[in-house]
């Protein structure tokens, strides 16, 4: 569902979608700006969205401060790990963050796999990335090919 009226959130709900479809194990996905606002997110109905925001925030607000405590500027990524599943956090450039929520079983690797690939579109669609690898926390280099929708093999 759309989450305010800035431009993009019907392409950030398609990565989302995307996302979801590509990595079979995401049971929710959201974009929240630097600021907290849920930008777009695959929540079902019912869902209260501005509560949901916030705890991501919350958690957000948590890695990026760990970070800055440890001599970093900003998150690459951080997981929180529940009976239920895990809730799962990728910094992106500017401030905001791509967060997703697995089952217990999910192969957790290759879901933030999916999510680093997937940033740099949500960025682009932002106005915030460049596109390049130079931000790339994972040390491995590119992971893309262009889009969240295909994996490098």
């Amino acid at each position: 569902m759309a989450e305010g009226g800035a431009t993009g959130v019907g392409e950030l709900e398609g990565m989302l979608e995307n996302l979801r479809a590509l990595s079979g194990e995401v049971t929710t996905a959201a974009v929240l700006s630097e600021d907290g606002e849920l930008r777009a997110s695959t929540l079902p109905p019912g869902v209260d969205r501005e509560r949901y925001a916030a705890m991501l925030a919350a958690l957000a607000g948590i890695a990026r401060r760990t970070a800055r405590e440890n001599g970093s500027s900003g998150f690459g990524q951080a997981r929180v790990r529940a009976e239920e599943g895990h809730i799962l956090l990728v910094g992106l450039e500017g401030g905001g963050t791509l967060a997703a929520t697995t089952g217990p079983d999910a192969r957790v690797g290759l879901v933030l796999y999916d999510m680093r690939n997937a940033r740099r579109e949500v960025e682009r669609v932002l106005g915030s990335g460049s596109g390049e690898d130079a931000d790339d926390d994972s040390g491995t280099g590119d992971f893309g090919t262009g889009g969240p929708g295909e994996r490098k093999q």
